[in-house]
């Protein structure tokens, strides 16, 4: 089987984007939208939750390009810890970081091995379009998988955020994070399409 440039630049240029989105997605969250959010809820640890852009990208990510999201996604957690200020502790990064990058891949694979459709296919028969149940359902399921690990590994590490406050804030913010990016993609295929048609 020959060798293919162009298919390899474009699973390249696919994991840069996902990093740079991710990344940018975190900073809107922190840097904005807690700002506004902050000086109404005592917790900044739980405030800089609640409306979290990064699962959005996780779960969009995995849903059009599958298992190969999941290497660009694992390197994007482990910049943001470099990055941003406020992190968890060391010894937690690499188990946090494989737990957000995995987590939207397991709830997809559960929904295939259930016989839902639920990755993207770029030309799905007629009697079955590419629909947003399966990558709502993708985005819950992630969202209680990452929850529930990532509780269990800062309890390990003796975290004193780790209490079910906090897995209920992050809970809330990865769901609502969620539901921006997918209203934002669903809004701006509509409006292609209504383009399109005129």
């Amino acid at each position: 089987m020959p060798f293919n440039h162009n298919k390899l630049l474009g699973e390249l240029l696919s994991g840069v984007l996902i990093i740079f989105w991710f990344l940018m997605s975190y900073l809107l969250s922190y840097e904005t939208i807690s700002g506004f959010i902050a000086p109404f809820i005592e917790s900044m640890q739980i405030a800089s939750f609640l409306i979290f852009l990064p699962h959005g990208i996780r779960v969009i990510s995995v849903y059009f390009l599958g298992y190969k999201a999941v290497l660009p996604l694992f390197i994007s957690h482990l910049l943001l810890y470099q990055f941003f200020e406020k992190m968890p502790p060391y010894e937690t990064h690499i188990p946090l970081a494989l737990v957000g990058a995995l987590s939207p891949l397991i709830a997809f694979e559960l929904l295939r091995v259930c016989d839902l459709k639920s990755y993207y296919r770029p030309n799905p028969p007629d009697a079955m379009p590419n629909t947003v149940g399966p990558l709502l359902l993708a985005g819950i399921l992630a969202a209680i998988f990452n929850g529930l690990v990532t509780l269990a590994i800062l309890m390990l590490s003796d975290n004193p955020v780790a209490n079910l406050n906090f897995l209920l804030g992050y809970f809330i913010g990865d769901l609502l994070g969620f539901a921006v990016i997918l209203g934002l993609i669903v809004t701006i295929r509509n409006l292609r399409d209504s383009l399109k048609s005129n």
